[in-house]
């Protein structure tokens, strides 16, 4: 079982219990995404309807866009409008209304609904695939991580030209991922200002005007302008609009995956696989932001910049975010404007990046918890919400994923075009397995299910198919990256699985309990040895071929459980001490470490509980919320203190196993690729015991746990310690 580390350093106050404080950061780290989706979802549309008009790629469509003028028909503008305004009322109703209600112990995304079907009771039919497309859809969603920051703030930082805005995007990108380890409070909290105070009302005020000049953009509220531009389109340009429509609802899967953020059950237990209460669910400051602030505010934008169109044509480049901004007529006053505008931009965009840096810290600290996922630091950073997590390796992988995603691609129109396969994949995934909680965890009928999620899964695989036409021009780009995400999350569970079996085989099947650890100690303080005659030889106790010693040293051995008796077995890493060095400690203590889902453990609990089991070996269990670093020297020492353990020296030995990946001779080249490829990512995922906060020192020793993979099966194999009674002869002669 992997441990997640607490800091105690850092600022202990998190989002609070307040709806207002929660609310305001969810606004800030939520919907920065989607909020910044008006810089070019618009232009989008106006570009690829005129390219499919004039039949115009590339150069030819830059030189038609350049000038602007009268591009596209009333019917074509409101239209895209009217497409714009169904895709985030259905975000609204797929996400607000149905999806969120279902949180795994506060979580949100994919593996919050694998959660809540693992614990449902009946037989779930097809759980291996749905666990399949869940992976999938952690690994699409991941490739949209990395794709969203780049597009937001190229899009951003369009009016300074190509060279300078991927500079600027790059300085952005390191700005943004540096202060991530603060946590979702602070960074989410400052940004909440900005977006609630700043952004979501500029982007209001720069589209009002514009609303009130032209009423008749409300028109757009009619589905039938969709209609009428979708027949308009020649060929498969129905699809290529569709794909285009996409980036309206960016975000719209952050929504689900962030709800963890402002979940509130940092003071009480919270049971595994069951919801929170709705009054303390993140569900709620998610949905009310979006509600009373971000899509008012979004429709108003959208329409202003159709209303533009609509007077005055088709701005240069197709700009309509940026030819909203005021004017007054005064050169001066109005380059001061603009460059305000677009420093306003640049910080939205750079805030819209958090939804799925966020996103993306809950999704792989539940992967971690569910096997999904090698096991990395996971850090917390606030008392009142367990989801908020901050994990470096995730940070700064997304980081270089950004980056290199900058300078490939340059420009936001060019990445558009890698974007959509991933989030509409996600989406799709989404929506089944909701279906499958809905029918196995919450008992509705199939009926019910398919009556809800069946229109819901049409739109969503009308809008992945629509982005499939991508895949040649950039939207290889994600699925590569899921590809080689799936490829280690499904090496990773296969490979766990494997290591489970063998050490069940080695550990159970053919263990040794801890009564037969008792034994030993029992025979070896029947064997009466003159010390003060015999000194170089201690005591020992004769194996077979093989002799035991006893050592004055203490040692301590880290178990996956709890041992209550001597009928429980011992740990791996012991039997493979006894095996290789055949020396038996004076003071054995089985520690195993339980994190509560609560910030601190209540006071007035015991935080230790000690089993004696007999003959100096005892069991603890100790007990830390999942903002308090584990400590197990401290421990040690405080049960030595107290009286509760006996340990015979100053120093102690903790001993930690460490699986060793052995190749078989037998395999074929597949599976020796596998299992390299497993060994690979074991090396690089973060010890368990290092989320104790345990290094290597001194005191602490790491125990090779050598571990074959061969062609029929995976094995522990060493030579076995038996009790064999010595005869006096061999012992007095010895």
């Amino acid at each position: 079982m992997a441990f997640a580390r607490g800091r105690r350093r850092r600022r202990r106050g998190g989002h609070g219990a307040g709806l207002f404080t929660r609310l305001r950061e969810a606004t800030g780290t939520v919907y920065g995404d989607i909020g910044t989706s008006v810089l070019y979802t618009f232009m989008e549309i106006i570009r690829e309807t005129v390219a499919l008009k004039r039949h115009a790629h590339g150069d030819d469509l830059a030189e038609i866009l350049g000038p602007g003028g009268d591009l596209i028909t009333r019917t074509e503008a409101l239209g895209g409008l009217s497409l714009v305004f169904w895709a985030l009322i259905f975000l609204t109703i797929k996400y607000d209304l149905i999806v969120m209600r279902a949180d795994n112990h506060g979580e949100g995304g994919t593996f919050a609904l694998w959660g809540l079907l693992k614990g449902a009771a009946a037989r779930v039919f097809g759980i291996t695939l749905i666990g399949y497309l869940v992976v999938a859809a952690a690994g699409l969603l991941a490739a949209d991580g990395v794709i969203t920051p780049p597009i937001s703030m190229l899009g951003a930082y369009e009016p300074l030209g190509e060279p300078l805005a991927v500079a600027a995007t790059l300085v952005s990108l390191f700005v943004l991922f540096k202060p991530q380890w603060r946590g979702t409070s602070q960074v989410g909290g400052f940004f909440g200002w900005f977006m609630m105070l700043v952004w979501f009302p500029w982007i209001a005020i720069k589209g009002v005007p514009w609303v009130i000049r032209h009423p008749d953009v409300f028109l757009a509220l009619d589905p039938s302008y969709a209609v009428a531009l979708l027949r308009e389109l020649p060929g498969a340009g129905v699809f290529v609009i569709f794909g285009v429509v996409v980036l309206a609802i960016t975000g719209g899967e952050a929504k689900y995956a962030d709800i963890g953020h402002f979940a509130r059950h940092g003071e009480g237990q919270a049971v595994e696989g069951t919801s929170l209460d709705p009054k303390d669910s993140g569900r709620l400051p998610v949905m009310y932001s979006w509600f009373a602030m971000v899509l008012p505010c979004l429709v108003l934008n959208y329409a202003g910049q159709v209303g533009y169109v609509l007077e005055r044509g088709v701005p240069p480049r197709a700009n309509t975010f940026y030819a909203l901004t005021p004017r007054t007529g005064d050169e001066r006053i109005d380059q001061v404007i603009a460059a305000g505008d677009m420093v306003i931009s640049a910080i939205a965009a750079f805030i819209a990046s958090q939804a799925l840096i966020t996103g993306m810290f809950s999704i792989v600290k539940q992967a971690i918890a569910m096997g999904f996922c090698p096991r990395f630091a996971v850090h917390f950073t606030s008392r009142e919400a367990e989801g908020q997590v901050y994990i470096p390796a995730v940070n700064w992988a997304m980081f270089l994923g950004c980056a290199a995603i900058t300078v490939s691609f340059r420009t936001a129109g060019n990445l558009a075009a890698a974007y959509g396969i991933a989030v509409t994949g996600t989406m799709g995934i989404t929506t089944l397995a909701f279906g499958y909680v809905a029918h196995y965890r919450w008992g509705w009928g199939l009926g019910k299910v398919a009556a809800v999620c069946t229109p819901i899964l049409a739109v969503d695989l009308l809008l992945f198919a629509s982005n499939l036409s991508k895949f040649a021009h950039g939207g290889y780009y994600p699925v590569a990256i899921a590809a080689v995400l799936l490829s280690v999350m499904l090496t990773w569970q296969w490979g766990r699985a494997e290591l489970a079996r063998a050490f069940y085989a080695f550990g159970v099947q053919g263990g040794k309990q801890v009564s037969w650890l008792v034994a030993l100690r029992e025979k070896v303080d029947e064997i009466q040895l003159a010390i003060d005659e015999n000194l170089p030889l201690a005591k020992l106790l004769v194996q077979g071929r093989r002799r035991l010693v006893e050592t004055d040293r203490a040692f301590v051995f880290l178990c996956s459980r709890p041992v209550q008796d001597v009928g429980e077995y011992l740990p791996v890493s012991m039997r493979i001490f006894l095996k290789k060095f055949g020396v038996l400690p004076a003071h054995v203590t089985l520690f195993h470490v339980r994190q509560l889902a609560v910030a601190e453990m209540d006071k007035h609990q015991p935080r230790f509980e000690v089993v004696d089991l007999g003959r100096n070996i005892v069991s603890v269990t100790a007990t830390y919320g999942y903002l308090e670093q584990p400590d197990i020297r401290g421990a040690l020492r405080e049960l030595q203190l107290e009286g509760r353990i006996d340990i015979p020296s100053d120093r102690w030995i903790i001993e930690v196993g460490e699986e060793e990946i052995i190749v078989g001779d037998d395999l074929g080249f597949l599976d020796r690729l596998r299992v390299y490829y497993f060994r690979l990512i074991l090396r690089l995922s973060t010890p368990a015991h290092k989320f104790l906060g345990l290094d290597y020192d001194a005191g602490v020793s790491k125990e090779v746990i050598p571990v074959v993979f061969n062609r029929h099966d995976v094995t522990v194999a060493l030579p076995e310690l038996e009790i064999n009674e010595p005869e006096p002869a061999k012992v007095a002669a010895t």
